[in-house]
């Protein structure tokens, strides 16, 4: 048996993927070649279904291996009363320190065996506690903020929910230039959730389309407590409340199982595409080839017929001998989600990757290098916004009052459509243009 400490053990990317099952998967008799995979497999099922895990008991043999190993719900064997936490609470308010205040509970006991929770346990309900009183005034100030947001501008979408201990878990917003462009250009979105606010952890989902000009537009955001189907059902159902329950007819994302379920559950006949950028990092991180990563590449990008691609994928798949490699298998599964052949016919407004909402992602890192409040991540983001804002005016500019230059003898054809179409338009026109005057 491998000894290495699975909490020190960091899988690739999408290792999750590989194992997580859905919810019609047995559990019971699953078989696992080492504790750390049994380990992850145990987190990753616990975070797609909205709770934490932690290692329970570990029982050895004479030879002192491994014989069993517990893997618990975080809060199983919890059952300190009201009156421990307030006789805690109360000590940490008069500085005594939490190992101390565990101590003492722990001989008021008579010791661990009668104590009925573990340290970790009250150690946690403790920074509850405390995170909740933090969190309550951010928010406090936050909804006071879109409150006044609402009286500048009557468009504005604003709404949050709290869990069963009253702190808040998930919001969204969306101003009302946002739910106009919305109108105009929500055919398509694109979201993920890779950043994360660094005060409390919690993950940042932009929710991004494309303009006329190919320019990166909010259609609205959201900070989810967790990134389990219901906190993603929870913000798509309510971002269709906020765009007058218009669905997107496709749907760009990063792989993730509770994302997916939740794009199937709340908008079902929206296509789902798979980011190309992420697929094809994950293809480095999992095979470690680079010759595989160029042709996995081609596989994903080439606009072949299905049974082309078919052929292509076999024939890549068993010149580098991966036919058994989990991640491989996963992907061939799910070539419908990733594969250009598979998509075509779809509309995806030339968007391929999560790569927009990184755009937005890699302002905030900038903007909150420190520990800030909601209210300033919001007012990161909306700098965000403003600054995409310029960049539209500036391209309607450019569109208005400069003519482009002409590459084809089709004169008249070409300053029509340069006369109504935006700059970005006209040279994907002009692009396809000059393909077809080549025949």
């Amino acid at each position: 048996m491998d000894h290495t400490d699975a909490d020190n053990v960091k899988p690739t990317e999408e290792y999750h993927e590989v194992h997580n099952v859905d919810e019609s998967d047995r559990l019971v008799g699953q078989i696992f070649c080492s504790r750390e995979q049994a380990w992850y497999f145990y987190k990753g099922f616990a975070r797609e279904h909205g709770f934490s895990a932690r290692k329970g008991t570990t029982r050895l043999v004479v030879e002192g291996n491994v014989k069993t190993q517990e893997f618990c719900y975080s809060k199983e064997g919890f059952r300190a009363s009201k009156a421990y936490i307030d006789e805690a609470t109360t000590l940490k308010e008069v500085g005594v320190g939490t190992s101390q205040v565990i101590n003492y509970l722990t001989q008021q006991a008579g010791g661990n065996h009668n104590v009925g929770f573990t340290h970790k346990d009250l150690y946690n309900a403790l920074q509850r506690g405390k995170a909740k009183k933090i969190v309550d005034g951010d928010m406090n100030a936050l909804i006071a903020y879109f409150d006044y947001k609402k009286y500048d501008d009557p468009g504005f979408f604003m709404t949050y929910s709290v869990d069963e201990s009253g702190v808040f878990y998930n919001l969204i917003w969306s101003d009302s230039t946002s739910r106009s462009d919305y109108t105009c250009f929500g055919d398509v979105i694109a979201f993920d959730t890779m950043y994360k606010d660094n005060l409390y952890g919690r993950p940042i989902m932009p929710i991004v389309g494309v303009n006329h000009h190919q320019n990166t537009i909010v259609f609205a955001t959201a900070i989810i407590a967790d990134e389990t189907s219901q906190s993603f059902e929870w913000v798509l159902q309510n971002f269709l409340e906020a765009m007058m329950h218009k669905s997107p007819i496709s749907v760009v994302t990063d792989w993730d199982r509770p994302m997916q379920r939740a794009i199937k559950s709340i908008i079902p006949y929206a296509k789902h595409r798979l980011c190309s950028w992420h697929l094809s990092r994950n293809a480095q991180a999992n095979i470690d080839d680079p010759k595989f990563t160029a042709s996995f590449s081609k596989c994903m990008a080439s606009w072949w017929t299905t049974e082309e691609f078919d052929i292509q994928w076999r024939s890549v798949v068993s010149e580098f001998n991966v036919e058994k490699h989990p991640w491989v298998i996963k992907k061939g599964n799910t070539r419908h989600l990733w594969a250009q052949a598979y998509l075509t016919g779809h509309f995806f407004a030339n968007i391929r990757s999560t790569q927009r909402c990184e755009s937005m992602n890699a302002s905030l890192a900038i903007a909150l290098k420190h520990k800030k409040t909601y209210l300033d991540v919001v007012r990161a983001i909306e700098d965000g916004i403003s600054r995409m804002f310029m960049n539209e005016l500036k391209a309607d500019y450019l569109s208005s009052h400069t003519k482009p230059f002409q590459i084809t003898k089709l004169f008249n054809l070409e300053s029509h459509v340069a006369a109504i179409f935006t700059r970005e338009s006209f040279h994907a026109f002009q692009d396809e243009l000059l393909r077809e005057t080549l025949y």
